[in-house]
């Protein structure tokens, strides 16, 4: 069964029997994916800041400021307190939209790792379109998906033009080899608020975080692998492109930055983040 969803315009809720009453989006807009804890929004600041520069490099006027979208997402997602929210915000010239419901990532996934392909697609060359801009002109990562249906694989790895790993159609992704983290450097991808809070809590640790180009070689003989997103936090990988990654899923350092992550999400929730 699919999961309900609830939707607010402008921060007003739309009766589901008045969908068909919802003004058409524009042609061109922008969007967020959040979550809520507890109805506290995780990072909410970081997320519309990265919007702002979204609508700006587009050109985009937005209906509001961001104060204003602020309390908007804040006030909706408080009157979810019970359990955790995936949220959608996208805002065009004229309205915000907010979409609220169910994305837990089946608990399997956690214990026994994804399997991971590369993509035949290729990311989007930077000076074409650059991948740190979140519109609904999400064309290169349908072309992604697409190329993964019918097989078993998690999600799609795009490579760029010379062959480096770049990112998922949503995720950041991650190894570990001797003692130390290494991630695509964010030029070239969509630097994830999960990612760069992943890359706090590895500091926190003591564990050195290395931002460089990695190739599928450097994937395969990694020790662990991982990747992030708001979403689904910080999934353990098991393979890429049917090659096994490490012996033991998941690996004691993702098993580390997990156990972290959730713990400073505990204490911020005490604080409201």
């Amino acid at each position: 069964m699919k999961p309900s969803i609830d939707i607010y315009l402008d921060g007003r809720k739309v009766d589901t029997d008045r969908l068909s009453d919802l003004p058409s989006e524009d042609s061109v807009a922008v969007y967020e994916s959040l979550r809520s804890y507890q109805g506290i929004v995780f990072r909410l600041r970081e997320h519309l800041k990265r919007l702002d520069e979204s609508r700006r490099t587009i050109g985009l006027i937005l209906p509001k400021s961001l104060q204003k979208l602020e309390k908007e997402v804040r006030e909706c997602a408080a009157t979810y307190r019970k359990g955790d929210k995936f949220l959608r915000l996208t805002v065009n010239s004229r309205h915000s939209y907010l979409f609220v419901t169910e994305r837990n990532r089946p608990e399997h996934i956690y214990k026994v790792g994804v399997h991971l392909k590369t993509s035949t697609v290729r990311r989007n060359h930077i000076n074409a379109w650059t991948p740190a801009v979140k519109t609904n002109a999400f064309f290169n990562n349908v072309l992604a998906v697409l190329d993964g249906l019918g097989d078993a694989r998690f999600d799609s790895i795009f490579l760029d033009a010379k062959g480096y790993l770049t990112e998922g159609t949503i995720w950041n992704i991650f190894i570990v080899k001797a003692g130390k983290i290494y991630t695509p450097a964010a030029g070239g991808i969509l630097n994830g608020v999960t990612r760069q809070y992943v890359i706090e809590c590895a500091e926190k640790e003591g564990i050195s975080v290395v931002e460089m180009p990695l190739t599928r070689h450097d994937f395969w003989n990694s020790d662990e692998a991982f990747i992030t997103n708001t979403s689904g936090e910080i999934v353990p990988v098991r393979s890429l492109d049917g090659r096994l990654i490490g012996a033991k899923i998941p690996g004691r350092m993702t098993l580390t930055l997990i156990k972290r992550f959730k713990q400073d999400i505990n204490k911020k929730l005490k604080r409201k983040i």
